[in-house]
């Protein structure tokens, strides 16, 4: 039927190779999210500023389909292996979304021919569904009332992809619960970790509409400094690379230097000195400085609420301090 609905002259295979080289030849001048994202360096301290805390990361949720629990008697070598699969599969539930740059609506028309106009009174949509293609890298056009080939909108893609490649869990149709309103409710209740979670399954992760709840997510969760809540949890890291992409880093830097996490804010500071190589920051010695220091200074050159860092620091200096002659005394 495909065939039928373009000139013969016209083969699909010709259309795909073209898209493709189209596709590849776009100008890479700008680096997107998803480039610097996926650096080992980046990930290496997404990880860290993460947690691994196994009573958070195996916490019970409200799901019906939970199987019940079972008690075994284990010898002491056979409970350290199972301790060692419980710290893999948690390793495994720790990894972090992608942070892709959004995708662009890009559409090419392939062919048109005038004499199919009317044809039929509907759009024809087509998907190559040869074996061991990845989905994301499949073939999909469109054949408008008018005769006009092109190829498929992103929203054309998706709905294709979901009908011939159903994901579990993701519905045709956006469910209520990310549109704005019903949206801000979920916010208001602090169920980051439930919405997050289900949002990677419902899209994909340069959608749009990915893209405005998860970040409006971030956003409530920087208003309330609610970050705790997503710690040792895969989202923690994506959430921490939003902050530190738009410079947002602060409030979270100043719940790290509260919680005694000297380390993580410091880490939060290396992840914003890749991002922004131009920046004052990218020209700290992280090696031979320490963490105080550097939090000092990135107070005095970056900082856009430095009156708050400034605050949090001199008690947590108090605190180190405190605790020092303490121990000296005791």
């Amino acid at each position: 039927m495909f065939r039928s609905l373009i000139r013969p002259n016209t083969c699909i295979r010709c259309l795909a190779n073209r898209i493709q080289y189209n596709s590849t030849n776009k100008s890479k001048s700008e680096i997107d999210q998803g480039t610097v994202f996926i650096r080992k360096d980046v990930q290496d301290l997404l990880t860290n500023i993460t947690g691994f805390d196994l009573s958070r990361i195996f916490k019970l949720r409200n799901n019906k389909n939970l199987d019940r629990i079972a008690y075994k008697y284990l010898t002491d070598k056979q409970l350290k292996e199972e301790q060692e699969k419980t710290i893999e599969r948690g390793r495994a539930k720790l990894q972090m979304p992608p942070v892709l740059s959004e995708a662009d609506e890009n559409i090419e028309v392939l062919e048109k021919d005038d004499m199919l106009s009317g044809f039929s009174s509907s759009k024809h949509l087509f998907i190559d569904i040869s074996l061991g293609i990845p989905i994301r890298n499949r073939l999909i056009v469109a054949r408008d009332v008018e005769g006009t080939v092109r190829t498929a909108t992103l929203d054309e893609k998706r709905r294709m992809r979901q009908i011939y490649f159903p994901i579990a869990g993701r519905e045709l149709v956006m469910p209520k619960m990310f549109e704005d309103e019903h949206l801000e409710k979920i916010l208001e209740r602090g169920d980051y970790e439930f919405l997050l979670d289900r949002a990677c399954v419902q899209f994909e992760p340069d959608d749009r509409d990915y893209k405005r709840v998860t970040q409006r997510t971030y956003e409530h969760i920087d208003q309330t400094n609610s970050y705790d809540v997503l710690r040792s949890t895969r989202h923690f890291g994506p959430m921490t690379f939003y902050y530190a992409w738009y410079k947002k880093v602060d409030r979270l830097m100043n719940d790290m230097i509260r919680r005694n996490l000297m380390n993580d804010a410091v880490a939060v500071l290396q992840l914003y000195a890749i991002i922004h190589p131009n920046s004052k920051v990218a020209t700290y010695n992280f090696s031979d400085t320490n963490s105080h220091d550097l939090i000092q200074a990135y107070i005095e050159n970056e900082a856009r609420i430095p009156d708050l860092l400034s605050d949090a620091l001199r008690q947590q200096s108090r605190k180190t301090q405190q605790t020092a002659a303490a121990a000296a005394s005791g």
